[in-house]
């Protein structure tokens, strides 16, 4: 079925282009359209009405012709800014990473409704937090995406044996997709990281609860770092995308 000539979704604002002198195009992502761009005509003259309503992370209504190549912005409500997300480098950091990976693994049309609520869900949280909790919530993010793209790591069984790991230290294989007991390990071949039994105590805890939980839950600033690390190792290794606002992240640290 064609779209009508003119519609309206709710979205979020992933990252926009400048076009021009005073255009911009938009990509953004919503609950039923997935991800789509848009062309926003006269956005950055000071007197267009769409002035300051598309900027990054931003939660809109928006209306839309549909265009010859990209639709047109005709009309924006403003839902949610979420400024205080820019009130700290670290917050910003997380959430440039957090939106970059919704772009990276989302598609055009219906079947992005979980991955939607997972980054609404997070930026929300993001832009109420305290700066502290937001690495928590950075690794919570990376992890539920990996399990709703499938791409989970194995954090409880080694995954060249089977075997339950025991409460110890352990190494990762990014390219096996989890961790190596110590009998496979001197078997492997590549890269193998050392993961803390801390870290591996915490990555099942996040697998196994809500947002809020890991809000309260105190985890030390080297072992949240280690857990990312590690994850994005994971998510480079097996989406075969690289992550362009990690550089941003780590000039932050």
């Amino acid at each position: 079925m064609a779209k009508p000539r003119i519609y309206t979704t709710t979205a979020l604002v992933l990252k926009y282009r400048n076009y021009g002198e005073s255009d911009r195009f938009i990509t953004l992502l919503s609950r039923e359209l997935g991800q789509f761009q848009s062309f926003a005509k006269g956005i950055r003259r000071s007197t267009s009405k769409l002035t300051g309503h598309l900027e990054l992370f931003y939660k809109v209504r928006i209306s839309l012709a549909v265009g010859k190549n990209t639709d047109v912005v005709t009309e924006v409500q403003i839902l949610k800014t979420l400024n205080k997300i820019n009130n700290s480098l670290n917050t910003v950091s997380c959430a440039l990473n957090i939106t970059e990976l919704a772009l990276n693994v989302s598609t055009e049309g219906p079947g992005n409704e979980i991955i939607y609520d997972l980054l609404d869900q997070t930026l929300n949280r993001l832009n109420t937090t305290d700066e502290s909790n937001a690495d928590k919530l950075l690794a919570y993010y990376q992890l539920n995406l990996l399990f709703i793209s499938g791409l989970s790591p194995e954090f409880n069984e080694c995954v060249e044996c089977g075997d339950k790991l025991t409460q110890q230290d352990h190494l990762y294989n990014a390219a096996s997709g989890g961790i190596i007991c110590p009998n496979c390990a001197p078997k492997q071949i590549g890269s193998l990281v050392n993961l803390s039994v801390n870290a591996i105590k915490v990555l099942r805890f996040i697998e196994n609860t809500d947002i809020e939980s890991i809000e309260q839950f105190s985890i030390p600033e080297n072992v949240i770092s280690q857990i990312n690390d590690v994850l994005n190792m994971h998510i480079d290794h097996h989406t075969d995308k690289q992550i362009r606002s990690r550089s941003f992240f780590k000039g932050v640290k």
